[in-house]
């Protein structure tokens, strides 16, 4: 049944990753946005919004690999274009689902439901007779909508820490693939949901020595060690880093960058590795 397709919320779609900024200072980007819900792990649905805010009835069919390339998650969506309906709607099934029914829903609520409880074909039936409001009054699909509001206003905790976890496993699939710009573009929104991961930290710095940005690389590892000064994993990719740009320099005939090792490493009295020391293994 479509209505148990899992809602993801609202994604961006761009064929680059990249902001620009406006003459007041605030970024943006050329994008088109889209409501999304995960068919299986290999297939998502996706429908553009319009002017509205509204998903479209248009629905796309959109493979894995596509859809981690080319779609970017905004979990702040209609916090930054607010419905009111939307938000009244939330209110109205945070009363419960016996005081939930169509006599209660206005015309823009009613719209608003029709346009993201899409039925698919295979229903049919009686539920379309129905009416998808009214299908939704029945227990399962009642909690289900109310999950889905608390997803779409950014609201749901559970939610949140949800997505941060896909949201680091995209980019380690992604990373893995050694598509590092796309796999940033996945750590970086999970980070937005909790900046304090030294794990996030460490794993998009991971990433930004794939596309040899050493100095972000070693700025996320700082980064890491600041949250966790026990991380070893950190520490030991700091010492390799260190060791991996002397072995550059000396190739290249350069003077060795001077190096002073981590905060961290400072603070326990230790030395940065020497070059060519296999402290840690880079190749992930």
């Amino acid at each position: 049944m479509s209505y148990d397709y899992e809602v993801m919320g609202v994604y961006s779609h761009s064929t680059k990753f990249e902001y620009k900024t406006r003459d007041d200072g605030s970024s943006y980007r050329n994008s088109t946005y889209w409501f999304v819900r995960k068919r299986d792990d290999d297939v998502f649905e996706v429908r553009p919004l319009d002017g509205r805010h509204l998903p479209s009835g248009v629905i796309k069919l959109i493979p894995r690999e596509e859809f981690l390339k080319f779609y970017t998650p905004e979990l702040s969506y209609y916090q930054n274009n607010p419905l009111n309906c939307l938000e009244s709607l939330q209110k109205k099934v945070c009363m419960g689902r016996r005081l939930f029914n169509m006599d209660r829903l206005d015309e823009a609520e009613r719209e608003f439901l029709d346009a993201v409880l899409v039925v698919d074909e295979e229903v049919g039936g009686d539920e379309e007779e129905e009416g998808l409001a009214d299908v939704y009054a029945e227990q399962r699909k009642f909690t289900h909508l109310r999950d889905m509001l608390d997803k779409l206003l950014n609201t749901s905790e559970e939610f949140r820490e949800t997505e941060r976890h896909r949201f680091n496993d995209f980019g380690m699939d992604l990373r893995k693939q050694e598509q590092f710009d796309d796999s940033i573009r996945y750590y970086t929104k999970a980070l937005e949901v909790n900046e304090l991961d030294e794990n996030l930290h460490f794993n998009i710095a991971r990433a930004y020595h794939g596309k040899k940005r050493f100095d972000e690389c070693r700025g996320h590892l700082h980064k890491a060690l600041e949250i966790n000064p026990e991380m070893d994993e950190a520490k030991g990719f700091l010492r390799a880093l260190d060791a991996e740009e002397s072995e550059e320099d000396r190739k290249a005939g350069r003077r060795p960058r001077k190096k002073e090792g981590s905060r961290e490493e400072k603070k326990e009295g230790k030395k940065p590795a020497p070059p060519g020391s296999k402290v840690y293994d880079l190749k992930f």
